[in-house]
């Protein structure tokens, strides 16, 4: 019965210790443009990776006339 319990509580912490996907919101203006602001929902675990996928958005929207930023 011990080891039972013992194994539950390892799974609970373990299960409350884990990282979650969060979501992020990559906004992009296109000031010249019909378009006006769009807004991109990003999920990703860290903020710097979540940063990298918006800077890979900005870079098309640069090309026309657009800037995004997270």
């Amino acid at each position: 019965m011990k080891k039972i319990i013992l194994v539950m509580a390892v799974a609970i912490i373990a299960t409350t210790m884990s990282s979650c996907e969060r979501k992020f919101t990559c906004t992009c203006v296109y000031p010249n443009s019909n378009a006006g602001t769009t807004t991109t929902t990003i999920k990703a675990y860290k903020r710097s990776d979540a940063q990298e996928t918006c800077r890979k958005i900005h870079q098309g929207a640069v090309l026309n006339g657009g800037a995004c930023a997270l």
